[in-house]
């Protein structure tokens, strides 16, 4: 059960970093869940709730590094937008210029 409820938490804190908290003009917000997941695992680790063992490092790596992948996505997906928002502004304006002319 508690692998499970982990999975699904994960999973929602994920989602949450790629389209709220790094899908913003302020980059730095997106860090937040990568330096949280990097301090938790640290927490598990010091107060021993997390072995040492081949599983927990990898699911531990793995976890930490989507949090870094998925801030990367959201930023993307920030400066995308930015982009398609300035080409529509300069297509507008362009097409009213010659419209004038």
């Amino acid at each position: 059960m508690r692998e499970i409820v982990f999975v699904v938490g994960s999973l929602l804190v994920l989602m949450l970093e790629k389209y709220v908290l790094a899908n913003n003009s302020i980059s730095w917000l997106g860090a937040i869940v990568p330096v949280v997941s990097i301090v938790f695992i640290m927490w598990l680790l010091i107060t021993k709730q997390l072995s040492l063992d081949l599983l927990d490092i990898l699911v531990s790596i793995l976890y930490v590094s989507l949090s870094f992948i998925f801030w990367g996505q959201g930023n993307d997906l920030y400066h995308r937008r930015t982009v398609k928002k300035i080409a529509k502004q300069l297509y507008e304006n362009t097409d009213s210029m010659t419209k004038r002319i």
